[in-house]
């Protein structure tokens, strides 16, 4: 008997907490564009960019690359999008999306990259108090599952111009790079 009430009662304790909350009947207002959004207005638009392997050594890879890729508002200014490509060496590419919107509860932005390689990269960025200096960190998976860690910086030495550093762990070892960008249009 005692048995049969505990359970009762247990029973009653989780159908009560699992209550739904009573849903308004107005309609919800549509949020406004985070103002930290504003701060990634320096990578509207086209542009072009360079990048060197710095590790491991040129005679293992490919010197250098080239790329070029546009970033411009969408979803009324709560994400920026990012698209273009970049050369994977031997006369390939790699195209990429990539969009970054801002995180109340972090804090940071959050971004999401995507590649016609089947690669795939959350991460974080944050502006240094400089406000010229971005930091990013991120985890990936690529197209055969295996995960890729990276983390670096892009620093603005212009309104035209930026300078980066990436450095990635993952399935095809340790590798840094960086670059330059400049702004076409």
């Amino acid at each position: 008997m005692y048995r049969r009430l505990l359970l009762a009662l247990c029973t009653l304790g989780l159908i009560g907490g699992c209550a739904q909350p009573q849903w308004s009947t107005e309609s919800p207002e549509k949020p406004g564009v985070p103002p930290e959004m504003a701060k990634l207005s320096r990578l509207l638009g086209t542009w072009t960019g360079t990048a060197e392997m710095v590790s491991p050594s040129p005679e293992e890879m490919p010197e250098s690359y080239a790329g070029e890729g546009k970033s411009e508002w969408t979803l009324g200014g709560m994400f920026l999008r990012s698209e273009g490509w970049h050369e994977m060496g031997e006369g390939q590419r790699m195209s990429y999306v990539e969009y970054w919107t801002w995180d109340p509860k972090a804090k940071k932005y959050r971004t999401s990259s995507y590649t016609d390689w089947g690669d795939s990269m959350q991460g974080w960025a944050w502006f240094k108090p400089d406000g010229d200096t971005m930091r990013f960190k991120g985890t990936g998976v690529n197209a055969q599952g295996a995960t890729t860690r990276g983390s670096g910086m892009l620093t603005f030495t212009s309104d035209t111009t930026y300078e980066w550093s990436w450095k990635e762990s993952g399935p095809m070892g340790k590798m840094e790079f960086k670059g330059t960008g400049k702004r076409e249009r």
